[in-house]
């Protein structure tokens, strides 16, 4: 594979920094604005300088206030930030094992852990929970940030490896909480889906703030969501064919079931409580005691696949018959043969006769006694996290500032799965199972100083930023439920070993790994002009018991053109070193292939068996950033235009799939994964992809006022965006693999934004805007592939505020109950009717009230 060029060769891309900074010697330039206007949207992500607002920052930033976020009917922080964000970007989750528990997002088309996230500056550590997609991403939960918490929220386009170290390659989001010393809000909300009338959302929170001395504050801020499951399924054809067959025991089967079908496609159940406090205290002597963080609970409940009692192998057959358990301790029990399908003289399906022969003979059994009309496993997961940063702020008498902080994360995830079985068991198997937990701590301590020097020949004091990290962090695999993983005695009659549809962790795949690192940077920024702003970053990163060293830098710059225009453009290295998560990852669960549900295995890259297959030791992603812009005001409008290109090398991918034959699968059961006899394939995660993702962003906003007649606001974005494959081994990336990252997701995406404010009245109109995109149902038959048109999703809200403090809300999300397209030629095992490979939700038109109280 290709090798990025180090820094010091980046001469001639940097050529194109000069393009902003070549005016600064020209004569009869227009000299900046000086005066005392009142500073909006002040920003400090992406800066140790003093603070600057979004339009004089040398990169692209979003700044999103409170009231953005909670003007909207969702709760959910992803969609929110989609509706805000032109080239942020999540699907839709429901039947899709971990990623339904934590959603993984893109930012600039980049993965989830592409992106770093931070509270208040300071990182936020990742969720257990691992994508197990193709990306393989393991990334935080901001879903656990309380809305009302919020003061504001940083977007930063660009990457930032340099300033902050792993992760920061498609940019940083930094939430900014509340310092509020004093007042409260409550607020309330309660909606649902008119397409079925359920998806039921019941959402309360609230925040105090309260004196700590004479200057200090705590803002304590909580939320709860009570988020019930949508429906949007049709019956699976094999299961129709069941109930036409005559197997009433089918769920929709009937008139009583007429409203049910085998599988949900639709929201998961969802029911998260999280605390959030954000405080500090003055110590004197210009020292200031800091310390936030919050603890959250979540527990989420989705269904599987469909297992359907006349071919799921391993459970209720056995090649072309019933699998049949001699429960006799000699073995004497002669159980009989019935083969599956229909019998032709009694006209009854080899499920019912399996199920009423098991129910009769003492000596025999089958699981379709329990299940005569198949089962679909419940998945879900129970999520504990907790998170706090604690440290003193403050200034030496020569100026320097300082920053001494200690920051923990902790983050559990407990899954849980019913309505299922370990069939090696048989009739001694639970139908409920924790099948295993995973938990990620992460510990940070940080010395951060910045001390301005005055330099001759500079605009401004060279601000001087320098610090050092060290960071560890642990990810574990346990189980508590041995029947999860247990090898019953009837595995060898043909019976899957393990929960069916998630299996428990072995004794060989629990287990803790960590990793430890240091760093140090130096960060540089100057107005060297007074027009001209330059800056550079170097960070130095030392992973001393598993990668080893990188080094990063970053260079900057911003001209003002006029006192309303200023050119911009940086130029960077990154990186993102793999977790222990995902170095260490194991996992059998339900995956799709063609539409047909299929027993996946993903396994350590560097198991012997991945080995055997090109399986090597991850090594850390590396970027190549360039970004160029321009941020002006055109009369009363604020407007910015920025161009990205984004190169990676060594970016990790899953693998494709690997067929399992018998021999691998017991040498995988010999490797200690337990369960590998019941899959069908396997992958592993590896570094072998090469891409180059580039894109045009552009935001405005202006506001209008029409007198007596109230003022508007208009906000507006659009981005354009283009992820092209480099370099990859064609076997280790499959057809729709590769599809997904390049045509799977919209090319074009917009978000515009209408505000009206009428005395006590508030007008808001909100429109989505998504390209088409290719969708790519089988990966062998090529004749499947279509294109999803373009859609607009509108929303909008009307709001009544009565004596300053009460307001009343009423609202609707995707207001023309858009729905994404139906799927093409239903096979026999689909049940979700539209493609869920989208942006919006395939759940349809959302009604919500909201009820405000501000103290």
């Amino acid at each position: 594979m290709k090798k990025l060029p180090p820094l010091h060769t980046f001469s001639s891309r940097f050529a194109l920094l000069g393009l902003v900074a070549a005016a600064a010697s020209a004569p009869g330039a227009v000299q900046a604005q000086q005066g005392a206007e009142e500073i909006e949207e002040v920003v400090v992500t992406g800066s140790r300088g003093a603070p600057r607002t979004a339009m004089d920052a040398a990169a692209p930033i979003d700044v999103l206030s409170a009231n953005d976020f909670m003007d909207q009917g969702t709760t959910d922080m992803n969609d929110l930030m989609r509706n805000l964000v032109p080239s942020f970007n999540v699907e839709t989750q429901d039947i899709n094992d971990s990623n339904s528990l934590v959603r993984p997002a893109t930012l600039r088309g980049l993965p989830a852990d592409d992106t770093l996230i931070l509270v208040n500056g300071k990182r936020r550590h990742r969720s257990a929970a691992i994508q197990f997609g193709q990306d393989g991403t393991h990334f935080p939960d901001t879903a656990q940030i309380p809305m009302i918490a919020l003061q504001q929220v940083e977007v930063l386009r660009d990457g930032a490896s340099a300033q902050y170290g792993s992760d920061a390659i498609a940019g940083v989001i930094n939430f900014r909480l509340k310092e509020n010393r004093e007042g409260a809000s409550f607020e309330s909300k309660s909606g649902y889906y008119t397409n079925n009338g359920d998806g039921h959302l019941n959402y309360v929170a609230g925040n105090v703030g309260l004196p700590l001395g004479n200057s200090g504050f705590a803002s304590l801020s909580f939320d709860y969501t009570n988020q019930n499951k949508t429906d949007r399924s049709i019956q699976r054809g094999d299961a129709q064919a069941l109930i036409d067959a005559g197997n009433t025991n089918v769920r929709g089967a009937g008139a009583e079931g007429s409203q049910t079908t085998v599988m949900n496609h639709g929201l998961p159940d969802t029911e998260m409580v999280n605390l959030f406090a954000n405080m500090a205290i003055d110590l004197g002597n210009d020292q200031e005691l800091y310390s936030f963080g919050g603890y959250s609970e979540k527990d989420v409940i989705l269904g599987f696949f469909f297992r359907n009692p006349e071919n799921r192998g391993g459970i209720f057959t056995s090649g072309d018959e019933q699998l049949m358990f001699d429960v006799t301790e000699d073995g004497t029990g002669n159980c009989a043969s019935i083969p599956t399908g229909v019998n032709p003289d009694t006209g009854v399906t080899s499920s019912i006769a399996a199920s009423n022969y098991s129910a009769n003979n003492p000596d025999c059994f089958s699981f379709t006694e329990w299940f005569p009309g198949g089962y679909t496993p419940n998945f879900g997961g129970m999520v504990t996290d907790f998170s706090n940063a604690t440290g003193i702020r403050g200034e030496f008498s020569d100026g320097t500032s300082y920053d001494i902080s200690v920051n923990n994360g902790f983050s559990e995830i407990t899954y849980l799965l019913n309505n299922t079985t370990n069939a090696s068991m048989g009739p001694d198997s639970p139908t409920s199972f924790e099948p295993g937990i995973y938990t990620t701590i992460e510990n940070t301590l940080g010395l951060d100083f910045v001390k301005p020097i005055d330099m001759d020949g500079l605009y401004s004091p060279l601000n001087v930023a320098y610090g050092v990290e060290w960071r560890r962090e642990i990810f574990k695999v346990s189980s508590e439920d041995q029947d999860s993983w247990r090898i019953g005695e009837y595995s060898d009659q043909g019976a899957n070993v393990g929960s069916d549809g998630f299996q428990g962790f072995g004794p060989q795949q629990q287990g803790s790994w960590d990793r430890k690192n240091w760093a140090f940077y130096v960060d540089l920024e100057a107005d060297v002009t007074e027009r001209l702003l330059l800056g550079a970053a170097l960070r130095y990163e030392d992973f001393y018991d598993t990668f080893g060293t990188t080094t990063n830098g970053k260079l900057s710059a911003r001209y003002r053109l006029t006192d309303t225009t200023n050119l911009r453009s940086t130029l960077s290295t990154g990186f993102r070193a793999p977790s222990p998560g995902q170095a260490n990852i194991v996992n059998i669960s339900t995956g799709v292939e063609n539409n047909i549900p299929i027993a996946d295995g993903q396994i350590p890259p560097t198991n012997p068996i991945a080995q055997r297959f090109g399986g090597q030791e991850l090594t850390p992603e590396k970027s190549e950033n360039l970004s160029i812009g321009v941020a002006t005001e055109l009369g009363p409008i604020d407007l910015t235009v920025d161009y990205f290109n984004i190169k990676m090398e060594d970016r990790i991918l899953n693998s494709s799939n690997f067929e399992i034959t018998p021999e691998i699968a017991r040498e995988i059961e010999e490797s200690g994964i337990s369960g590998a006899g019941s899959i069908r394939r396997f992958t592993y995660y590896t570094n072998d992809l090469d891409t180059t993702n580039q894109g045009v962003e552009i935001v405005a906003s202006t506001s209008y006022d029409w007198g007596d007649a109230g003022v508007t606001d208009f906000n507006g974005s659009w981005a354009w965006m283009d992820q092209e494959l480099d370099d990859f081994t064609p076997e280790l990336l499959s057809r729709s693999g590769a599809l997904a990252l390049t045509d799977e997701i919209p090319e074009n995406r917009g978000n515009f934004r209408v505000s009206h404010n009428l005395m006590d009245w508030r007008f808001t109109a909100q429109a989505n805007y998504y390209d088409e995109f290719l969708v790519t149902p089988s990966n062998d038959d090529p004749s499947q592939d279509y294109m999803h048109g373009a859609d607009v999703i509108f929303s909008g809200e009307v709001a009544y505020t009565w004596r300053n403090n009460l307001t009343v809300v009423v609202g609707a999300d995707n207001i023309f109950d858009t729905m994404p397209e139906k799927v093409r030629s239903p096979s026999a095992f689909t049940s979700n009717p539209y493609v869920t490979s989208v942006s919006y939700s395939p759940n349809g038109r959302m009604v919500y009230t909201r009820l405000r109280f501000d103290l």
